[in-house]
């Protein structure tokens, strides 16, 4: 294995709702309509839970192409540990995974009020063998569709765990909307999405969005964009008792959702070339990690660690590979540095916008 970057080709995975028309303009592919395949799970080693609609016994896992042999991430990452990890070391003990979950994922419908585990949930109701990660996840908003973006999170109007469960199972749609309000969004904007959250994102919504890496979700809406979930589909196969204490039944205001959910860019390095920034805040670290660097001339960044380059504007060429809009590439942690030189020279030099999304660090 060589130490340039690896292109990850799209990794389309079945969903309940519909969308896709964005994200695969995005990845220049053929358009089409809205239909089942709304996500691109980059770099993954996650396997996608689709009961009776999986398509491939490993549907969600990445495979690459490389020395012309079709490879699968995760056995990539077994046979070269120290191509992927560099000088990082693994956050994960499970052989062959990365431990977060990067997707593209682009909402033609609004998606069902929901929410997601933490580990102790997790480890507590299926027991260890089911791994030791829940799902906080972050979105990245890339673009919007609609004179109306937004999405829900958190409440506003918190029930009680007694008054949400009664609507959730007499499916009153109006009183469990009742809970929320509308939170505006636009390209650029970053939310954090702890476990425990309820939210849903919005229709006509293109994001990045970085979880941790399982598919568990409580879904409190039976019914999205026509499609009617099966029971096993809702509740992670238990029952709506069983996971009613699962929520954070807090009141999130809308005027202070900067202090609990909007991420702040920290500028990590500036130069009259480019700006280096910090998406996450790092306390989420133990999580996931996410820069960006923009630009209208050369840049370099640290490597020893792997990254995902999911490539925004512009083109280049990254340690002498080109790269344009739309590509998504694996960075081996086996390369200690990247230089990045953008399409054309001198004054004609073109803008780009690159973000380089990461796996948690190990705290000690």
């Amino acid at each position: 294995m060589n130490n340039s970057p690896l292109k990850l080709p799209p990794n389309y995975s079945w969903r309940s709702y519909q969308g896709g028309t964005h994200l695969r303009k995005f990845r220049n592919d053929a358009v089409g309509e809205d239909d089942h395949f709304p996500e691109d799970w980059l770099a993954s080693t996650s396997i996608a839970r689709n009961g009776d609609n999986q398509q491939r016994p490993d549907e969600g896992v990445s495979h690459l192409n490389v020395d012309g042999k079709d490879v699968s991430l995760t056995d990539l990452i077994v046979a070269e540990p120290n191509w992927f990890w560099g000088r990082q070391v693994p956050p994960v003990t499970e052989p062959g995974q990365i431990g977060v979950l990067i997707k593209l994922l682009d909402a033609g419908v609004r998606l069902h009020l929901q929410a997601h585990p933490d580990a102790e949930f997790v480890q507590r109701i299926f027991g260890k063998e089911a791994g030791n990660a829940g799902k906080t996840e972050c979105w990245y908003i890339l673009s919007v569709r609609g004179s109306d973006p937004y999405v829900y999170l958190g409440f506003q109007h918190p029930p009680t765990p007694e008054k949400w469960a009664q609507m959730v199972r007499d499916q009153d749609l109006e009183g469990m909307r009742g809970c929320f309000e509308k939170i505006p969004v636009k390209t650029g904007d970053c939310l954090m999405v702890p476990s425990g959250t309820p939210h849903a994102i919005g229709d006509g919504i293109f994001m990045i969005e970085l979880q941790e890496p399982t598919d568990w979700v409580v879904r409190c809406e039976f019914s999205a964009g026509g499609h009617v979930l099966e029971h096993s589909a809702r509740f992670m196969g238990l029952e709506l008792d069983d996971v009613v204490s699962m929520f954070d039944y807090s009141e999130h205001p809308v005027d202070s959702l900067e202090e609990s959910f909007l991420q702040v860019p920290t500028v990590l390095r500036k130069t009259d070339t480019f700006v280096e920034e910090r998406i996450i805040d790092a306390k989420h670290d133990q999580f996931f990690r996410l820069r960006r660097i923009t630009g209208n001339g050369a840049a370099d960044f640290a490597g020893g660690e792997p990254m995902v380059l999911i490539m925004l504007k512009g083109a280049g060429e990254l340690n002498g590979v080109s790269i344009a809009a739309g590509d998504t590439w694996l960075l081996p942690g086996a390369a200690e540095g990247w230089n990045w030189t953008p399409t054309g020279g001198g004054s004609t030099q073109e803008e780009f916008s690159f973000l380089l999304a990461q796996p948690p660090v190990v705290a000690f």
